[in-house]
């Protein structure tokens, strides 16, 4: 299957690279289909590409990459489960954020997904990534 996104041109993806949101994601509950898009550039960063509205996506980060012990910390396995937050870039580096307290949970064999929120006071809406 293939999807046109202005930022990635063309995408090209198996229907096992799409991941079901049955809710959708806050703001957006109607798309319920998305890929994640891997682009060497922007390592350690990903992006979550809906595949009915190509032009929407998310910046994303594995929340280990800001608590080492995320996974451990909000109770999931990281061996069923993947985590992602969602990211919100700025051109001054100083201001990117990170979103630990709602982030992104994968059913890894299921391929649902499923934005979380919890309840863990010290988990920000709006995590610093650079200091």
């Amino acid at each position: 299957m293939r999807i046109k996104n202005s930022q990635f041109g063309e995408i090209e993806f198996d229907d096992e690279m799409i991941l079901t949101f049955p809710s959708g994601i806050i703001g957006f509950e109607e798309l319920k289909k998305f890929i994640i898009v891997e682009d060497e550039e922007c390592k350690p960063f990903r992006w979550l590409i809906s595949i009915e509205e190509p032009e929407i996506g998310f910046a994303i980060l594995e929340p280990t990459f800001v608590i080492e012990n995320y996974y451990q910390r909000v109770g999931f396995d990281p061996k069923t489960f993947a985590i992602f937050s969602i990211v919100t870039l700025n051109r001054d580096i100083s201001k990117i954020t990170v979103n630990l307290k709602a982030p992104i949970v994968i059913d890894k064999s299921k391929k649902l997904g499923k934005q979380m929120i919890f309840d863990d006071p010290e988990l920000e809406i709006t995590h610093q990534l650079f200091t």
